[in-house]
């Protein structure tokens, strides 16, 4: 009896490590997918006084 909850317990566990590591997966597959329009450059960002710093946001809103 103790041999077959051991099994038991053993394939649960399985079961368990097999399951995450596929949400791992699908979760890292679906991050990888998502793409940027070009590098920005956190700098340029950062200057909220420059006048054109509106225009640029509106271009990386738009891109895609």
């Amino acid at each position: 009896m103790k041999k077959k909850t051991l099994i038991a317990t053993a394939a649960t566990l399985v079961l368990i490590a097999l399951a995450a590591t596929g949400a791992l997966f699908a979760l890292s597959a679906l991050g990888g997918s998502h793409q940027t329009c070009g590098k920005v450059d956190p700098a340029q960002l950062r200057q909220v006084a420059d006048p054109h710093y509106a225009a640029n946001l509106e271009k990386l809103a738009r891109c895609g």
